[in-house]
């Protein structure tokens, strides 16, 4: 047995926080504002002010002196640290030097122009007499003007007394927040060791799915994970990876997703587990664009009262953070609304106190958008759960690529001529330059004109235009045109940075359009080597999808040729409540299609006709499906028929949905494009949909970008059709058949309309459930066979 003096006595690791983020805590206020138009390379040349400044001083001066200061106390010891820009510790008194760079105008910096710039200076000064014994000393805040190169420099003494008064007010007045999340996380923390797997049982390969995300979680590691739906993917990700928290292995879960509707999956799984007992705050982040107050989004608080005085208002808000577990989007309004707010950065200022973080994909990957205040400072632990994995590679490859058009270059010229001349004649250049290529390939007889390396023409003179749009731009003064100056501004600003990322994996090319455009793209063609950066942000990360298949075909896409653990499991639910028949006859390839309306048209009426219900019949395409629907409309009634709109609402979608009831009292068909918003993210239970028909093997449109990925991985892998049609074609075709058994009592059909399911190729690819499946080859055989499974019912 222990004695009292032999119990582990538990270690409180200190809370950590950097002078800059304690000052802003504690101190920030007045207006959100995105302080106007600042040039691309604004943060380079800071620091490269920073640099001239600290170059420039006298002999015996210090640069980047690092100083920190330990609070210690029994319940939360507290580590302030920082970095001094400079020093002259010989100096009787020593003076400390805070730097600050700007584009403003010297004359309008003054002693007070920023109380945040005096308060960092004053830790540094206290921290750095504290470790010296310094009874008073010396704070000068120079000002760098980028432009001019001119300095300001306002100079203040303080006493050692002064600047501990100073220190322990801002340290007692953060203390009291991070006394309150340190109680949040020892209550998380403890339901944590106590929670219980939230439901009753595990389904069939979902504890050996946690217990696997959980070792990868634990050695730091990644993996993928193919979970056919019914086995509670999310549940089983986000399980281990909140018992991870509890053990001190994450500081982060960030729950990333492609659509809403996984976003609401994984808010539903970890509610289901507070209601187990669980305590753990999760944020959803909602793009700005959809959740903003005053659209179309201006963040000028003299237009929007949500930006108007948000940092004096938000620290209120956040008082609300032991109110709430789940700030989902409606909780989120709710709070900014009542302490009128903006939404979107009070999400982000929730996110940084949060455990669990939903959001899309781009908040981790994108270059453009990726969350700076987690990944550019931090080293926590994080892990990246990476839902719908298999929509990763396409959502990878337009994050990573960029694009111009000759016709929004000749627009913007023209509306700035009568105001800029100047910028307008840098666009007629850029014009020129786009009309000589369109001309090039039209003399050629080509359609587009494909390189290995971007050029450098075009982005000699996109620069010219670059940079004499921001000596405007950084004026911030108001203009009709300014939103449309910006939106290509920023759409240059992209075609350049992607050049800097050019590498083997990439390929330039120019593509006449209509009758008179080009467009200009760096195309990414492998999006593995730049997701390779954003991934080492996470200390582990699980990619996994119900239809994550062929695997080493998303390996490659997504880590390249890394060689990580990989899991199959097999779907749960009973192979005689689904009935699968392929019908070997039709072929559905684009030469042939125009002979296949009338037999697609015939099966689609046999199927919806040997049992009444809901169905779902996808197509590769509109102009496949609108050639059905005509015939359709002569052989069903044209209330039974639903069909998929191109741009549809989300209201639209959501109207489209609810017509598929379990109530109804006659047949319905809903028609619908394979890889479009139906294909994937909806959940209709039980009779709600009985029946689900793909019709042709999901390829995509043939096109210059698809014969780009062809060539690319014919050289890699010698797959080449494959990587760029086959596989993306069939995931299409799993997704979609994945709409009908979505529950262990479900029952239901899939029939496959194309005879190329019958070939090798494809049926290499089945997952273990298609193994029963039945070849049909004329509508009598499909009727017969659908009313023996429906007799089984």
């Amino acid at each position: 047995m222990q004695t009292e003096s032999s119990l582990p006595i538990e270690v409180v690791r200190p809370h950590i926080v950097s002078v800059r983020s304690l000052v802003e805590f504690v101190l920030q206020s007045g207006d959100l504002t995105l302080g106007g138009f600042q040039r691309r390379d604004r943060a380079q040349a800071g620091t490269q002010g920073h640099r001239q400044v600290q170059r420039s001083r006298a002999a015996g001066y210090e640069a980047e002196v690092e100083v920190a200061y330990r609070l210690e106390s029994a319940d939360l010891p507290l580590e302030v640290h920082g970095r001094i820009d400079g020093l002259y510790a010989s100096n009787e008194p020593v003076i400390i030097e805070e730097i600050k760079t700007t584009t403003l105008s010297l004359d309008l910096v003054n002693e007070d122009h920023n109380h945040l710039h005096w308060a960092q200076a004053q830790c540094y000064a206290f921290m750095y007499a504290n470790l010296h014994n310094l009874k008073c000393i010396t704070v000068q805040l120079t000002y760098y003007h980028l432009d001019s190169r001119q300095e300001k420099t306002f100079e203040r003494h303080f006493t050692m007394p002064s600047l501990e008064s100073f220190f322990f007010d801002l340290i007692t007045a953060y203390l009291g927040w991070i006394q309150k999340m340190r109680t949040l996380q020892t209550r998380r923390d403890k339901s944590i060791q106590q929670l219980e797997f939230p439901y009753a049982d595990y389904r069939p390969g979902q504890r050996a799915m946690a217990v696997e995300i959980y070792k990868t979680i634990r050695a730091n590691g990644r993996m993928y994970v193919q979970s056919p739906t019914g086995v509670g993917k999310t549940i089983a990700a986000l399980f281990p990876a909140v018992k991870a928290i509890g053990q001190g292995l994450v500081a982060k879960i960030f729950y990333l997703t492609a659509k809403t509707p996984g976003r609401l999956v994984a808010e539903k799984a970890l509610e289901d587990m507070r209601k187990a007992n669980l305590r753990l705050i999760s944020v959803t982040l909602t793009a700005k664009e959809k959740i903003c107050f005053c659209p179309p989004v201006n963040c000028d608080p003299e237009v929007c009262v949500f930006a108007r005085g948000y940092f004096d208002k938000v620290k209120t808000a956040l008082e609300e953070i032991d109110q709430h577990q789940a700030f989902t989007r409606p909780v989120i309004e709710e709070i900014a609304q009542k302490h009128q707010i903006c939404p979107f950065e009070f999400s982000l200022d929730l996110a940084l106190w949060a455990d669990c973080i939903i959001c899309d994909y781009n908040y981790a990957f994108d270059p453009r958008v990726y969350l700076h205040r987690f990944f550019d400072f931090s080293e926590e632990p994080y892990v990246f759960l990476i839902d719908e994995a298999h929509n990763l590679p396409d959502r990878a490859r337009a994050m990573y690529s960029a694009e111009l058009s000759k016709q929004a270059v000749l627009d913007l010229q023209h509306v700035l001529k009568p105001h800029l001349p100047g910028l307008a004649k840098k666009l007629i250049a850029i014009n020129k330059i786009l009309l000589e290529i369109r001309k090039a390939c039209q003399a050629g007889g080509i359609n587009a004109l494909v390189e290995n390396e971007p050029s450098e023409t075009l982005l000699k003179s996109l620069r010219e235009f670059n940079q004499m749009a921001e000596d405007w731009l950084v004026l911030n003064q108001p203009a009709p045109f300014r939103q449309e100056l910006l939106e290509f501004y920023f759409s240059s600003i992209n075609y350049l940075r992607t050049a800097e990322y050019f590498d083997t994996y990439y390929v330039s090319y120019f593509e006449r359009l209509g009758t008179a455009d080009l467009k200009a793209k760096l195309f990414c063609l492998d999006p593995a080597p730049m997701l390779a950066a954003p991934l080492d942000r996470s200390q582990s990360a699980v990619f996994f999808s119900a239809t994550l298949l062929p695997m080493d075909y998303f390996m490659n896409l997504l880590t390249g040729a890394g060689d990580h653990p990989k899991r199959i499991f097999q779907s749960p639910f009973p192979a005689e409540n689904a009935c699968l028949l392929i019908h070997n006859q039709i072929s559905t390839k684009y030469a042939q299609r125009a002979d296949s309306y009338a037999a697609v048209a015939s099966s689609i009426e046999t199927i919806c006709g040997t049992r009444m219900g809901n169905y779902l019949v996808y197509f590769p395409s509109y102009a496949y499906l609108e050639k059905v629907l005509e015939l359709l409309k002569e052989r069903m009634p044209e209330s039974q028929l639903l069909v998929q709109g191109r741009g549809m609402t989300e209201a639209e979608r959501d109207a489209f949905l609810m017509h598929f009831s379990a109530e109804n009292q006659e047949t319905l068909v809903g028609l619908a494009v394979m890889g479009g918003i139906f294909g994937e993210g909806i959940d209709l239970v039980g009779d709600r949909l009985i029946g689900v028909i793909v019709v042709g093997v999901g390829i995509p449109q043939l096109g210059l970008e698809r014969d780009l990925i062809k060539a690319y991985y014919d050289r890699q892998t010698g797959s080449g059709f494959a990587f760029a049609y086959q596989y993306p074609g069939f995931n299409r075709v799993l997704q979609a058949t994945g709409r009908v058994i979505r529950t262990e009592t479900d029952r239901g059909i899939i029939v496959l309309i194309d005879e190329r399911f019958t070939h090798a190729r494809y049926r290499q690819l089945f997952p273990t459930h298609w193994q029963g499946f039945q070849v049909v080859q004329n509508t009598s055989e499909l009727k017969d066979k659908l009313a023996r499974f429906w007799s089984q019912a």
